[in-house]
C-alpha cells in the first residue's frame, strides 16, 4: 500500500500567475501527479499606527523585525518613518500572531488595528522592512495625525450613515488604477494618478461645506491624512472609515461596497470575503489591474491584459514568453526550455 511517508515533496513551480487553489506544492507519485497533501493557507495581517520614532529607534526596529521575520519564514513589506509604522506581511498563522505581539510590544501600544485574511498561497515574493520619509506616500511630513480619533467611523456606523436618506457626500481617496476594482456605491472617485495628487483634486473639486463628506481608502492609512487637509482647508464636516475597505468587508460583505478591493501584492485585489480576487490580475505590459483573461500563445497559461495595452501587446503572459514570441513567432510554443 502506498504510504504518504514514501511519497517525496514535488520541487515547487514558478506560475507566471497566481496559482490556483489545486496548483502549489503536492506529492509526486511515479509517473502521476497527485496532490494528496492539501494547499498551505497563508496568513496576512496589514496594520498601521501613527507615533513619533527618532532615527536610532527605528534602526532598532527595523532589526528587530526583519531577524524575526526571517526567522519565521515571513514576507512582506514594513515601513518606519518618523510619524510611524505600516505594513502589510504574511505567513503561518502562529508566526503572524507572534508578530502582531512583537508589533504592539516594541511599540508600547496596545491599539493597533490588524486587518486579518487568508490566502492559499503567499502573496510576497520578498522580505522588505525600511525606514523611509512616510508611511503613506502624500509627500507631506508636516501633516502626521496626532491622535487615533479624528471624525473616524465604525464600519456599523459608516454603514448606517450610508443607509441614511440625509444628504452627504462619499469619496473615494484611492488612486485610480484601484477605484476601476471596486468602491462605494455612488462615491466620487478622485481620478488621483498617486496619494500626492489629493490636493490638487481638492482645489478642483470645489466641494461645499455644509454637507457631510465622507472619506475611505483601503484600510484606514490614507484618510488619516486626507482629513488633515481636509480640515486645513476648513471642511469640518468630515468623516473617515476607521479600518477602510477591509474592516468594512469584514463586517459587511454584502453591504454597500461594489465590486473588489485592489491590495498592494499578489492577490491583487480581495473579494468581498476577504479572498484573493478569481477575477482580477495584472497586465504585463503596464502592471495595471484588468478581468481581460487571456492564454499565453507561447506557454499556454492564462494571463490579464488590460484594454490600452492589448493591441500593443504581443499574446504572451511574461517578458520571457514575450522574448521567445519576438524571435520565433507562432513557433515560439516549439523553444521554451525543458523542464
Amino acid at each position: 500500500m502506498l504510504s504518504i511517508r514514501n511519497l517525496r515533496p514535488l520541487t515547487p513551480v514558478h506560475f507566471a500567475h497566481r496559482p490556483s487553489p489545486s496548483e502549489g506544492r503536492g506529492y509526486l507519485i511515479p509517473g502521476t501527479l497527485f496532490d494528496v497533501e492539501p494547499t498551505p493557507q497563508f496568513f496576512v495581517t496589514s496594520f498601521y499606527r501613527f507615533l513619533p520614532l527618532v532615527t536610532e529607534r527605528m534602526v532598532e526596529l527595523r532589526s528587530k523585525v526583519t531577524s524575526f521575520m526571517q526567522g519565521s519564514d515571513m514576507l512582506g513589506l514594513v515601513l518606519f518613518a518618523s510619524e510611524g509604522v505600516n505594513g502589510t506581511v504574511a505567513g503561518s498563522q502562529s508566526n503572524v500572531s507572534s508578530f502582531r505581539e512583537l508589533i504592539s510590544s516594541e511599540l508600547g501600544v496596545r491599539d493597533i488595528s490588524f486587518k486579518n485574511s487568508t490566502c492559499g498561497f503567499m502573496p510576497f515574493h520578498r522580505l522588505s522592512v525600511e525606514i523611509r520619509d512616510e508611511i503613506v506616500g502624500m509627500k507631506r511630513t508636516d501633516l502626521v495625525p496626532d491622535s487615533t480619533a479624528n471624525n473616524h467611523l465604525t464600519p456599523i456606523e459608516w454603514h448606517a450613515m450610508l443607509a441614511s436618506p440625509e444628504p452627504k457626500i462619499l469619496i473615494d481617496t484611492r488612486n485610480e488604477f484601484e477605484t476601476t476594482v471596486g468602491k462605494f456605491r455612488g462615491a466620487i472617485d478622485s481620478g488621483m494618478k498617486r496619494f500626492s495628487d489629493w490636493a490638487q483634486f481638492l482645489d478642483q473639486a470645489e466641494l461645499p461645506k455644509e454637507i457631510p463628506i465622507m472619506i475611505y481608502c483601503t484600510g484606514g492609512i490614507r484618510c488619516e491624512k486626507a482629513i488633515l487637509e481636509m480640515q486645513a482647508r476648513g471642511h469640518e464636516n468630515v468623516v473617515q472609515l476607521r479600518d477602510g475597505i477591509l474592516g468594512y468587508l469584514e463586517e459587511f460583505p454584502d453591504g454597500f461596497y461594489d465590486g473588489e478591493c485592489f491590495v498592494f501584492d499578489d492577490r491583487v485585489a480581495v473579494d468581498n470575503h476577504l479572498q484573493p480576487s478569481a477575477k482580477f490580475g495584472i497586465c504585463p505590459r503596464c502592471g495595471l489591474t484588468s478581468d481581460d483573461q487571456c492564454e499565453c500563445a507561447v506557454c499556454s497559461r492564462p494571463y490579464f491584459v488590460c484594454t490600452s495595452c492589448k493591441e500593443s501587446w504581443e499574446p504572451v503572459c511574461t517578458k520571457p514568453c514575450r522574448d521567445l514570441w519576438l524571435r520565433h513567432g507562432a513557433d515560439a510554443s516549439r523553444h521554451q526550455p525543458r523542464a
